[in-house]
């Protein structure tokens, strides 16, 4: 979990803003505020309101951004297809259900692709839905129950097929299997313990398939492979990361304040954050707006890394080495923005926290930027 907090301007912080006094031939900091309200207010004008009620559990696949609102204690899912235009209410459950199971908000999960919708809602297995469709279940992929202890197995979508790791009853390996509509049982791919030896598997914590592209989490390190490889290879995180994205040859994540990007083929890391700190200015007062603090959930849109700075939403270019401000938080904290998910077709989603108090707000609604935005 991230922590974070924003100060009034009425007491600048050093740590957010530059501190000192400006020279002869710079602007003021009054000019400075200025300018910063301005390009606020200015940034503001570009977004538009996508849902007004509280939503949470955002996530991109293809055109389509997914989410759930858990209005009165009941979770609902929902998809927008950006380039249909196209809203979809789910109607089938995307939280564990069955005897014993805890409260629906502690149990949600669904995986997501631009076609298929797969949840384990059920205690033995995975139910897996056409998208866009309220409730066309596809098939079920029936499975034993997890160890004491795990309320499912972990699992991902890619497409219409359905990948889960299960632990082997003879082996105890950690076991990638593929299964998808109309297959009785699954297909085995290979063991991941096999791909990292002779490295000892540690905690499994959780895995994402895309394309044919694998990364899994064992003991806080991050492994990449592809369907088709024999070795997988270390990302040469050398902490727990927050989050990572991934494609074929790479992945960028976050550790903490610091963002990487891993390649596959030279098996090497290179630290952006630096890069990312000398890719804008503002003005003296605002000279580290843009610094990545870790509060919220980033995305990636192509060459695009898109996160929380100090003070609001920001573009890096991995390209170019250059920051773009998307979305400027206010200095009276009235609107604060989170979580970013950007879909294929170079929409953002951002969800905005709203607040009267001068604190920092604990829910409010999401909002989408036009495609102009990051492309």
């Amino acid at each position: 979990m991230n922590l974070g907090r924003h100060f009034l301007m009425l007491g600048l912080s050093c740590a957010l803003f530059a501190c000192g006094a400006a020279g002869n031939d710079e602007q003021t900091q009054e000019e400075d505020i200025a300018e910063y309200d301005n390009l606020q207010k200015s940034l503001e004008g570009k977004r538009a309101v996508f849902v007004e009620t509280p939503a949470q559990d955002f996530f991109a696949a293809g055109n389509s951004l997914y989410w759930v609102e858990v209005g009165g204690g009941n979770p609902l899912l929902r998809s927008f297809d950006d380039a249909k235009k196209l809203r979809t209410d789910y109607t089938f459950k995307v939280y564990l259900t069955g005897p014993g199971t805890p409260n629906p908000v502690d149990t949600i999960n669904y995986e997501a692709s631009g076609t298929t919708v797969a949840s384990m809602n059920e205690l033995d297995g995975a139910n897996l839905y056409e998208a866009g469709s309220p409730e066309k279940l596809l098939g079920k992929l029936t499975l034993p129950a997890p160890p004491f202890g795990q309320r499912w197995w972990a699992y991902s979508v890619t497409g219409n097929e359905v990948f889960v790791v299960v632990i082997d009853a003879n082996s105890g390996k950690h076991v990638l299997q593929k299964w998808s509509p109309g297959q009785g049982s699954p297909t085995n791919i290979f063991a991941l313990d096999d791909l990292i030896a002779p490295n000892v598997i540690g905690e499994f914590h959780d895995f994402a398939v895309d394309g044919t592209t694998l990364i899994f989490d064992e003991g806080f390190r991050i492994w990449m492979a592809d369907l088709g490889d024999a070795k997988a290879k270390w990302a040469q995180n050398d902490k727990h990361i927050g989050s990572a994205n991934f494609y074929a040859g790479g992945a960028v994540y976050s550790q903490g304040q610091t963002f990487f990007r891993y390649d596959m083929a030279s098996d090497s890391r290179e630290e952006i954050t630096d890069k990312i700190k000398a890719g804008y200015s503002m003005n003296k007062t605002f000279a580290q707006v843009h610094y990545p603090d870790g509060n919220g959930a980033w995305c990636k849109y192509k060459n695009k890394v898109v996160y929380h700075g100090s003070y609001g939403i920001f573009a890096y270019d991995m390209d170019t080495e250059q920051v773009t401000p998307l979305l400027l938080d206010a200095r009276d904290n009235s609107v604060v923005y989170r979580d970013c998910a950007a879909v294929d077709t170079g929409t953002l989603f951002v969800k905005g926290l709203l607040s009267k108090s001068g604190a920092i707000g604990a829910d409010g609604p999401t909002y989408s930027l036009a495609a102009a935005n990051l492309l």
